[in-house]
């Protein structure tokens, strides 16, 4: 028997929209179950979000289950597979009408731009990843998660991310349309994601100007972009996502660049991202959630020897900026080993010395001297409307 056509356009990766799940029996009542009748709904709800939580995992039962120390997307809280458990919803069929929607609202949504971990599906197609959700799971997804690398963002590759997707709760939705309204979005700029870092170029960022910032320029007039709206400044397109509320930066760099980073941080502080500039509505900056850390990970000069990324993959045939890289050879794996995990420790600035000639002391300084010390800031903006 020929397969239907809502199973052919499957296939072929249509945008069509999958069906809610339906029991085809009905519930049976759970009458002498205490989950449901001595347990309160507000504290069986938690037990649900515990359950359905994503957890490490180890890949194929190995006992090495952490990734590579030397991996571009090893760090803490990435440092191994996640999966979420979902046999609590395989139980009964009341279980699964009360938290089948958790898992996509209490779990971040995160993409990478670029440089994935290697079993990570979808790694930089949201349209891809969302279009394998019912359309009241989608709807449920409120926080995404992005690793962008610097060239990613000032390249104006921003809109070309969100390709195939609509945006937000109002509006007009067509048929087959994958439409999801994330309300916080948070970005990663790891210390292996600014330009040239491998190069030890000065940190300089700027999201209100077109193109690459370099130190030297922060701070400075910027021409108007509107000029040549083809290279839309990245800090602008917020107003793509009409339903973000919050925006948190995770900016990322080695300790002995923490000086000019702190730089970044200070001016970040004043940056404001327009959402509905006609009703003064920005992302604002709040002073109070600045917040830094540090954490151990693998020398520098490991990073270095990984294989090197293309700076932009085509997006389409013909679309390369960039020359492909040159094949090198794998880097060698480290011995199996069980190293203890990257975890974020809050950064003391009693205790870390000013950094000079590309050393550190005090503080978190590894002894470990296959180790370096990454210095990490956070920080939230909130949506409000902004007197002008």
């Amino acid at each position: 028997m020929p397969p239907s056509r809502h199973s052919r356009k499957h296939r072929r990766g249509s945008s069509v929209n999958i069906p809610d799940l339906v029991p085809r029996l009905p519930a049976a009542p759970q009458l002498s179950c205490p989950l449901f009748n001595v347990i309160p709904a507000e504290i069986r709800n938690r037990i649900y979000a515990l359950s359905l939580e994503s957890e490490d995992i180890a890949l194929d039962n190995s006992p090495r289950s952490l990734y590579q120390r030397n991996a571009f997307y090893y760090r803490p809280g990435y440092k191994q597979p996640k999966r979420i458990e979902s046999g609590l919803l395989q139980t009964c069929q009341q279980i699964y009408a009360e938290a089948s929607l958790l898992p996509p609202g209490i779990n971040e949504h995160t993409f990478w731009f670029y440089r994935p971990p290697p079993h990570v599906r979808d790694a930089s197609s949201p349209l891809d990843y969302f279009r394998k959700m019912t359309p009241k799971q989608r709807a449920q997804a409120n926080h995404i998660h992005l690793f962008t690398q610097q060239f990613f963002l000032e390249d104006d590759r921003w809109s070309d991310m969100w390709n195939g997707l609509q945006m937000g709760n109002e509006g007009r939705s067509l048929r087959g349309a994958c439409r999801i309204a994330p309300k916080k979005l948070t970005i990663t700029l790891r210390h292996t994601d600014w330009w040239y870092w491998e190069n030890n170029d000065p940190l300089g960022i700027d999201p209100f100007r077109p193109g690459r910032t370099r130190a030297n320029e922060m701070g400075k007039p910027v021409h108007h972009w509107q000029n040549n709206p083809s290279r839309r400044p990245w800090g602008t397109q917020f107003n793509s996502i009409p339903s973000l509320e919050e925006l948190v930066i995770e900016f990322e760099t080695i300790m002995r660049k923490r000086d000019q980073l702190d730089a970044i941080i200070h001016q970040a502080l004043q940056w404001k991202f327009p959402l509905d500039a006609e009703k003064s509505m920005y992302l604002v900056a709040e002073p109070t959630s600045l917040s830094a850390y540090t954490w151990i990970g693998a020398k520098e000069g490991d990073l270095k020897r990984q294989r090197p990324a293309m700076r932009i993959p085509p997006l389409f045939p013909g679309a390369e900026l960039y020359p492909p890289p040159v094949p090198q050879p794998e880097p060698e794996p480290e011995p199996e080993q069980v190293h203890i995990a990257p975890t974020l420790k809050p950064f003391d600035p009693q205790s870390h010395s000013t950094a000079q000639s590309g050393t550190t002391t005090g503080g978190n300084l590894p002894s470990d001297p296959e180790t370096e010390e990454f210095y990490v800031v956070f920080l939230t903006w909130r949506k409000q409307a902004v007197k002008e």
